[in-house]
């Protein structure tokens, strides 16, 4: 399982849990390989260039289709992957450092645009959930806000927890226990709905950004071009283990939803994802990357 997040992160520790839930459907050994960098590129290249196909499988998150927009070049389309399972879908929240002096999203506002240009945000990738967020929000809101390039999420947030940046974009079922952590402070959510954990949070729709939307997801792809009989095996692999016991809990314990429809629908949902992820990057007139 080639892995396109930085170790030791919650969303790893994920990872890390499905290739033990499918070492015992399989009967074999998956062994984890963190491949993380450029956004994640590395390790869905890598995917593609392992032999024999479909020995190997990728375990990615939104980046899989921001890239494609992002990167003159990336060396890969989303048709070169056939998708063999999904692990979750998230709200993300934007949390912020205690130290600043906004309880709520109206006040963060208010603050950084009275300190235009001052106030950063931590991001470990262009076209991840949290920097897509976050450049929604400087849109929506007319914020001033500066990235600042992180190896993965678990380095962003202990950079926000030290209070060595302003604000940070993270999925709820990863960083829930956080969230009331007295160094952090959780202004609003990213999802249509507010969170079941958190319902005091507001959606950004409901304070008047309804753009700044976004889920956080998680999925495992094989090439393509890998023997049908391989693919077909690691669906049903899949099947079994998002039908577990064990894997309805994980996912309950950290805010997951179960993706409620069939492979293919999700396929056409990341899908559009992507189109959304290419107009904002036209919109905002962001460059591509070499």
């Amino acid at each position: 399982m080639i892995v396109s997040f930085a170790p030791g992160g919650s969303a790893d520790i994920l990872a890390r849990t499905v290739a033990d839930f499918l070492s015992s459907e399989i009967k074999q050994t998956v062994v984890v390989e963190n491949n993380a960098g450029a956004g994640g590129i590395l390790a869905m290249r890598a995917v593609l260039r392992q032999a024999p196909l479909g020995s190997s499988v990728l375990f990615t998150n939104n980046t899989l289709v921001g890239n494609l927009y992002a990167f003159r070049d990336p060396q890969y389309k989303l048709e070169d992957y056939a998708v063999v399972g999904t692990v979750g879908l998230s709200p993300f929240a934007l949390m912020v450092t205690s130290r600043l002096p906004s309880t709520n999203i109206q006040e963060f506002i208010a603050y950084a645009k009275a300190n235009s240009g001052k106030l950063n945000y931590g991001s470990s990738s262009l076209t991840g959930g949290p920097n897509v967020l976050a450049e929604r929000l400087k849109a929506a809101a007319g914020l001033d806000l500066v990235m600042v390039p992180f190896k993965g999420g678990e380095p962003a947030t202990q950079a926000l927890m030290a209070g060595d940046i302003h604000a940070l974009f993270a999925a709820v079922g990863v960083v829930r226990s956080r969230i009331k952590s007295p160094q952090l402070r959780a202004l609003a959510v990213s999802g249509e709905r507010r969170s079941e954990i958190f319902p005091s949070l507001p959606t950004f729709g409901e304070v008047g950004y309804p753009t700044v939307k976004l889920l956080a997801w998680n999925g495992l792809f094989l090439p393509a071009t890998a023997p049908a009989v391989a693919i077909q095996r690691m669906r049903e692999a899949m099947a079994k283990v998002s039908a577990s016991e064990d894997m309805k809990k994980l996912l309950e314990r950290m805010e997951f939803d179960a993706w409620p429809d069939t492979l293919d629908q999700f396929m056409a949902y990341i899908r559009a994802e992507g189109l959304g992820v290419r107009d904002d990057f036209a919109r905002l007139k962001i460059p591509m990357q070499d």
